[in-house]
């Protein structure tokens, strides 16, 4: 009994479970940006099933990459991490290599149903399991790895967006949100490479080639390109200085949980990785007044109180701390 739940958590640490909850939020929030500028289907079961495939899918996706990572480092593993479930014989690599495949096959037939009314969706399922891949194959190689990686982040906010607008043909065809949604994805992947940035720095041999401090400023460059009604000049439309006063219990949030992060970081490099993997979710958070302002603007949206709307990465981040005390973050 005692070997089966340790088979069982080995599982849950290979795929990372602590950090689905991060992956949910990036995608229900392109999803959200999206029903800002076209309203939801009438058929709310409809709208329930889209977001049910968008999570399926970013979900099998991700255990996707975290299961291939694992498959792929063994023999790495097996002579510095022999205490892990390949090396240790727990789990075979046959079978955690299996296991990666039927996931990237999940996640591309959650995919299918969306391809009939998008052609953008599977594209970018397409591409993102090729990110993951490419990912995979130079981790171990170059840093230049942080690429793949942060694009992993980063079409997920499209995907999510792209899934809202199949059942929208109008909105599939907008160019207007889009810089809104690319700004979005762009904020998250220069946020996770500052963060694997930050903390190869500080682990790796003293005096890198690039300062400390800029960094750290990457983890904060979100702080820009999610309040996005300043960036794309609809401050007026939304209240100006409302909107900004708005925006700033958001803002808090996000640079006191950053800054905490940061302090530790000398401290402890992996605390610093799973707080701030946790922080994906406040970086969603930065979003979210402008998504609640343009809601409420809406007389269409069939989401009864947008002001609510924040509790959902707010929720994600305390999912994502409560299962990192059962499988670590990284």
């Amino acid at each position: 009994m005692r070997e089966k739940s340790q088979r069982i958590l080995d599982l849950l640490a290979i795929g990372r479970v602590s950090n689905l909850p991060t992956v949910w939020s990036n995608g229900l929030t392109g999803f959200l940006v999206a029903r800002c500028f076209h309203e939801a289907p009438e058929d709310l079961t409809r709208e329930i099933g889209l977001i049910a495939l968008l999570l399926g899918s970013t979900s099998c996706a991700y255990l996707f990459g975290t299961f291939l990572n694992d498959w792929k480092d063994a023999s790495f593993d097996e002579q510095y991490r022999p205490e892990r479930a390949i090396p240790s014989g727990r789990w075979s690599r046959r079978a955690i290599g299996s296991i990666a495949l039927v996931l990237s096959i999940l996640a591309t037939a959650c995919l299918i149903p969306l391809s009939l009314s998008s052609t953008i969706v599977p594209l970018l399922g397409t591409a993102l399991l090729i990110s993951i891949v490419c990912y995979t194959v130079l981790h171990k190689k170059t840093p230049t790895a942080i690429i793949p990686m942060g694009l992993c982040r980063g079409l997920l906010y499209p995907l999510g967006f792209f899934t809202a607008a199949s059942s929208s043909p109008g909105l599939a065809h907008s160019i207007q949100p889009l810089p809104i949604i690319i700004l979005i994805g762009v904020g998250s992947l220069v946020y996770v490479a500052g963060l694997t940035l930050a903390a190869r720095y500080e682990s790796g041999p003293a005096g890198g080639t690039i300062p400390r401090l800029t960094l750290r400023l990457l983890l904060f460059a979100c702080l820009l390109t999610h309040n996005w009604w300043w960036i794309s000049g609809q401050s007026g439309d939304l209240g100006g200085t409302s909107a900004f006063l708005s925006a700033l219990p958001a803002l808090a949030v996000f640079v006191l949980w950053t800054a905490r992060s940061l302090s530790v970081l000398r401290k402890s490099v992996p605390e610093f990785v799973s707080r701030s993997l946790a922080g994906i979710c406040l970086v969603d958070l930065l979003a979210f007044p402008g998504i609640t302002i343009m809601l409420q603007a809406s007389n269409t949206s069939v989401i009864s109180c947008p002001t609510l709307l924040p509790c959902l990465p707010l929720s994600c981040m305390v999912l994502s701390l409560v299962l990192q005390r059962v499988a670590p973050a990284t």
